[in-house]
């Protein structure tokens, strides 16, 4: 009732115009949340552009990941 009332459809609707105008606003809901979203990863992963993971020298705080014998980033 409450979409009825923003989109001035009468209590009886005849035809497909108030079925094409929800769906519309649902497709353009869904496009404008892609939209924020692409806009939002792209922003994060500009910002994080200069960042440099830098791992310490000491791992003794958690597991030794570097001793183990198949580790392809091993030096």
């Amino acid at each position: 009732m409450a979409q009825s009332i923003l989109l001035d459809i009468p209590p009886d609707p005849r035809g497909i115009g108030s079925l094409l105008a929800v769906v519309l606003l649902v497709v353009g809901f869904i496009a404008l949340l892609a939209v924020g979203l692409v806009l939002f990863l792209w922003y994060r992963k500009r910002s994080l552009r200069g960042v440099e993971m830098i791992r310490p020298d000491d791992s003794s705080a958690g597991t030794d990941w570097h001793a183990q014998p198949n580790n392809p980033n091993q030096p």
